[in-house]
């Protein structure tokens, strides 16, 4: 099998296997909370501790990649994450819950960075429309685990089987390692910092990294809360509520299939616009609308607007970076964790505070921000066309 076909096919379902792992953790939510006694903000640090595993596999993968290359490094990554679910498998405890899901996120985290610096590295021919292909296979992961845990969700302490079942997973992923080791590689002594100055001082990278930190802090952020927000501010039933995020998803999964197909026909930057619009007007009716049903619409149609941002964002830094593509990568990821862990943090405390529905307002206010940061990248790349 040709090679870059090969680490597409491994790529797309080690992106399966991170989007069906991630959501199972906000599907469960409610359950977890009554399963463990805890509370909105308790719940918050769950939710937000992981990201820092997820961010320092980032920097492992940024300083190593230059000696390693991504191969081997998304060898761990897949290493990280079948160990994780195996301890959120066999745990029953808060703690081992917090440590399965930190190497859970360890794992995804050091997977998605060297996924996208092998991209760069096996120059594809549209890296926009790659990237968001691969990143789909993540939103059908994340359409199918809410349905999973709604399935076993028949009690409140059943909140570990869909881990069990993401262990099966990953453990399939496991048997092509090998296959990762036979990709050839020339290693460098190069320090992944070495181009970190002329990273730094180009002003689209630093609004990329703003964009995506508000991307995934809306992301995860809704996606994380979105059950307990229609369970306790819209009345819905629990097992139905767990549900809601796979629509979300299934909006993701559809925007990324045609993201896959339009992002590099009509462009990075209005593609971007479109998007983050669309996210915003249905998110705001989906906070608005009582009715289950159409709630769950606007919830999809947000889905369509969230699904492009982040891999497009990823192709955007990939065609702006002459020199120093590990590092960008690795801080783009850095970046994407300290969204998810802003966001999560201060939804559980405004939550805890005044309630769900503040804590779905402030997610809002991080869609509003992105529209104004794809402005500014809309602008500065216009110029830099022009000059």
């Amino acid at each position: 099998m040709e090679t870059k076909k090969a680490f597409s096919l491994i790529s797309s379902y080690g992106f399966f296997l991170f989007g069906f792992t991630s959501i199972i953790l906000g599907s469960a939510l409610p359950a977890i909370e009554r399963s463990f006694g805890i509370d909105h903000q308790m719940a918050g640090i769950l939710l937000s501790l992981p990201t820092l595993a997820f961010m320092s596999s980032a920097l492992v993968v940024s300083a190593l990649t230059n000696r390693l290359g991504p191969f081997k490094l998304l060898a761990m990554g897949i290493f990280s994450l079948t160990g994780g679910l195996t301890v959120l498998s066999i745990g029953r405890s808060f703690g081992l819950l917090l440590i399965g899901s930190m190497g859970v996120s360890f794992g995804t985290g050091a997977m998605e960075t060297s996924i996208g610096i092998g991209v760069s590295g096996m120059n594809y021919r549209k890296p926009g429309g790659a990237l968001n292909l691969m990143h789909s296979l993540f939103a059908v992961g994340s359409i199918i685990a809410p349905f999973l845990v709604a399935a076993f969700l028949v009690d409140y302490n059943s909140w570990w089987k869909p881990f069990l079942v993401g262990l099966f997973g990953a453990v399939f992923l496991v048997a092509f390692v090998p296959f990762l080791f036979r990709i050839p590689f020339v290693g460098t002594s190069e320090k992944a910092t070495h181009f970190k100055n002329e990273v730094f001082s180009q002003k689209i990278f630093w609004l990329i990294m703003a964009g995506v930190l508000l991307y995934v802090g809306y992301e995860i952020g809704f996606t994380s809360w979105l059950s307990s927000f229609v369970f306790e501010t819209k009345g819905i039933d629990m097992r139905y509520a767990s549900i809601f995020p796979a629509l979300l998803w299934a909006g993701i999964f559809i925007g990324r299939l045609l993201a896959g197909f339009f992002v590099d026909k009509l462009g990075y930057e209005l593609s971007l616009l479109m998007m983050v619009i669309i996210a915003f007007v249905s998110f705001g009716a989906a906070l608005l609308l009582q009715s289950a049903i159409a709630i769950g619409v606007a919830v999809v149609f947000a889905g369509f607007g969230f699904s492009g941002t982040f891999p497009t964002l990823q192709a955007v830094l990939i065609s702006s970076m002459k020199n120093g593509i590990g590092f960008a990568i690795g801080m783009f990821t850095v970046a994407a964790s300290i969204g998810g862990a802003i966001a999560n943090f201060f939804v559980g405390f405004l939550g805890h505070q005044f309630g769900m529905m503040a804590g779905v307002i402030f997610i809002m206010f991080l869609i509003f921000l992105e529209i104004v940061v794809v402005l500014l990248i809309m602008r500065l790349r216009a110029v830099r066309g022009n000059a």
